[in-house]
Formats: C-alpha cells, structure tokens, sequence
C-alpha cells in the first residue's frame, strides 16, 4: 500500500453588508461580532467602515468555509429584515 500523500484544501470568503445609516451598520456589527468567535476550524473578523459590516472568513476545509458562509448569510439576513421593517 503506498503513502499517498493528501493536500489540504482552504478557502475564503468575503462578505459585505451596507446600511442606510452607521447606527444600523453598528447594530449589525456587533451582533454579526459574538458569531465570529464561535470559529473552531478556521476564523473570521468582522470589521465595520461607515455604513457597511465586511466579514472575512477563512477556513481549514471546504466544509468548513460553506458552513461559515450559510451561518453569516442567515445572520444577515435577519438583520436585513429587521431594518427594513423597522424603517
């Protein structure tokens, strides 16, 4: 039998969301913020610019990064709704 040797396989992705006002994009942010710290194979950080939230996300395995993905697209689709219902 011979040792095959495996690569490993990471990604990244980038995520942005924009806001009507900063006080939305902060609100965004800091819910969007407790996710980041429940990565265990791989990372991400959430940065705030002015009206826009950016998640940056890397990960170990493509399993991974898809679950990551779908986690902050639900999230911010929430938040998402929440702001238009609520203007």
């Amino acid at each position: 039998m011979k040792n095959e040797k495996t690569e490993k396989v990471s990604g990244s992705a980038n995520l942005a969301l924009n806001f009507e006002s900063s006080a939305s994009a902060k609100a965004a942010y800091d819910a969007l913020l407790a996710e980041a710290d429940f990565s265990h194979r791989g990372g991400s950080k959430v940065k705030l610019s002015g009206k826009s939230v950016c998640v940056e996300i890397k990960a170990d395995d493509p399993v991974s990064l898809r679950a990551s993905i779908n986690s902050y697209l639900r999230l911010m689709q929430i938040i998402k709704t929440l702001e238009q219902d609520s203007g």
